[in-house]
This record gives C-alpha cells, sequence and structure tokens, in this order.
C-alpha cells in the first residue's frame, strides 16, 4: 500500500525528485515547469478533499466485492456528491498549464468554452469520474474544441476525487478493506483498474511483490496471471533502455501496447505517480520507436449522457 505523506512532504519529495531529474535529464526541465504546478495543485486537492464526503463513500462490502467479481470497477456507477467548488477551478487551472505546454492555443480554446459555460462543469465532472470518455469526447467535437485536451484537463481535476474514493473503500481510514473486498480484490484477473476501470500508468516491482497503479486514481493492484494485461496474449518482450536499467518495458506482440515496469523501493505516492512516469519516459519513447502504444480506454458499458446536460438528482 503506498505511504501516506503530509502535503509538506509530498511537497518536499516532489522537489527533490525534479531536481534530480534536471540534473541528470536537461531536456525534460520544460516538462517539469509544466508538472509542478499540476502536481503541487494535486497534494492540495487531496489534502482538501480528504476532510468530505467523498472520504465518507459508503459502498457496503458486500456490494464492493459483487461488483468485483462481476468485473465491474466498484466506483463505475456510483453516484458521488463531487464539489465542483474545488474541482471546477482545477479544470481551469490545467486548461492554462496545457496552454503553457505543447497543447497552446488549442488548451486555450477549450478553456474558452469553458469560462462560456458551453459546457456543464458539473456534468462533466461526473462524466470523468466515471470514465466516460465517449461523452466527453461528443460534447468536445460538438463545441468545435480538441476532445483530448477536454479529457485531460477534466482527467487532471478529478483524479484526486477518485484517488480519495478509492482509498475510502479499499483503505478504509488508513487501514485495510473489508475481508470480502480484499478477496475480491485479490481474485481480479483483469488489467484494467478494479476501483475506476482505467489502466495503469505503469507496473512497480518492489521487495513485497509487483503491482499495478492505476494512472486515475493511483490504486495499486497485484497482477494475477502472467500474459499482456490488455489482451492476455502470451506473447511478451521485455526491453530496456540500457542493460544495466532496473526497469524494463513490456511490448506485446498479440495487440501491439505496452506497459512499463518501474524497480522501486516504496510505492509511490499517488501524487507523485506523474513525476515518475515522467521520470521513465525514455521507455515511452523505446516503444513509440518500435512500433507500440497505449491502448484506450477499455470499453465497459455506462451511460452516454452529454457533459452539458445537468445530472438529475
Amino acid at each position: 500500500m503506498p505511504i501516506t505523506l503530509s502535503p509538506t512532504a509530498l511537497l518536499e519529495q516532489a522537489e527533490t525528485r525534479w531536481t534530480e531529474l534536471a540534473a541528470t535529464r536537461p531536456d525534460l526541465e520544460p516538462a517539469i515547469a509544466v508538472q509542478r504546478p499540476m502536481v503541487t495543485r494535486t497534494i492540495d486537492a487531496v489534502d482538501r478533499l480528504s476532510a468530505t464526503e467523498i472520504a465518507g463513500i459508503t459502498l457496503e462490502p458486500a456490494l464492493a466485492a459483487t461488483k468485483l467479481r462481476a468485473a465491474s470497477p466498484v466506483l463505475r456507477g456510483e453516484v458521488l456528491a463531487l464539489p465542483t467548488e474545488v474541482l471546477g477551478p482545477l479544470v481551469l487551472h490545467a486548461c492554462d498549464d496545457l496552454e503553457a505546454g505543447s497543447a497552446g492555443a488549442v488548451a486555450q480554446h477549450v478553456r474558452a468554452c469553458l469560462d462560456a459555460d458551453r459546457i456543464d462543469m458539473r456534468s462533466l465532472l461526473a462524466a470523468s469520474f466515471d470514465r466516460n470518455q465517449t461523452a466527453i469526447r461528443m460534447k468536445a467535437m460538438h463545441e468545435s474544441i480538441a476532445p483530448d485536451v477536454l479529457w485531460l484537463a477534466a482527467e487532471l481535476a478529478v483524479g484526486p476525487a477518485a484517488h480519495v474514493a478509492q482509498r475510502a473503500v479499499f483503505a478504509p481510514h488508513g487501514g485495510a478493506p473489508h475481508p470480502a473486498v480484499a478477496g475480491a480484490l485479490d481474485a481480479w484477473p483483469h488489467g484494467y483498474c478494479p476501483a475506476c476501470g482505467s489502466w495503469p500508468a505503469f507496473g512497480e516491482s518492489l521487495d513485497a511483490g509487483s503491482r499495478l497503479r492505476c494512472s486515475f486514481c493511483g490504486l495499486g493492484w497485484r497482477r494475477a496471471q502472467p500474459g499482456c494485461i490488455y489482451c492476455v496474449a502470451d506473447q511478451l518482450t521485455a526491453v530496456k533502455t540500457d542493460p544495466g536499467e532496473s526497469h524494463l518495458v513490456e511490448l506485446c506482440g498479440g495487440c501491439g501496447a505496452y506497459l512499463k515496469w518501474l524497480s522501486v523501493p516504496l510505492a509511490t505516492p499517488f501524487e507523485l505517480l506523474p513525476i515518475e512516469d515522467l521520470a521513465s519516459m525514455a521507455l515511452d519513447v523505446l516503444a513509440a520507436e518500435q512500433g507500440f502504444g497505449r491502448p484506450s480506454l477499455p470499453e465497459l458499458g455506462g451511460p452516454e449522457q452529454l457533459p452539458c446536460e445537468g445530472l438529475e438528482t
């Protein structure tokens, strides 16, 4: 289980890591500059949301276990009171950060659309939490803005809420999950996240065992079986950027997807996952150079309500 640190400790750890990266990979300095405010806001958002009703989500252990056994992520379809006053500004800030990065004017157009209230913020947040990519893409295309930028801006804002919500189910009060939930989680055979349904950002190889780490909510779960986590094909090839490196990337000859595996001493705190993802970008480049990519979100069903439509309460 990832360790829990105070916001101050997380910021100190983040700054130390960024300093190390800038010294060894000066080419990453522009990306670090864009990432720094994003991670800082994530740390603050998790701290603030931990005191809200999201942290007290009531999902009966029996229901959570039943959903897991049915291959359904436990948070999928759950209606939570997402605090728009906290998360809404984060979407706008994410647009600004993306504009300062590589997205430029494309992100500026998304921000302008949101500022003009052409997209209902509450519904956008709810669609992102439920991983409803189709609805967000449809609305973006309707408004003639970039779907990927709108999706990413919402994801960056809602991720902290998803993390706090999954923690309430899988680590209530900082402890172990209910035995029924723990058993169903241990038996989870799928490559997508048991909490929210996203693919992992990467896997972590630890002394205590290997874990996949969700790219959205940060949950860690055990890889239940060998083979590709995306298609289950047993056509994996492990490659490294250098023979002496401990990190590696698995390339699947069946579906053409890849997954990074990072050798770390401790599980990475949720708030700092983007830093380790950036630090291991050489593996992404290596995979891309060989023609491998990351798949889109798994199609698990769900409502296709457009984000411009207010949700019924």
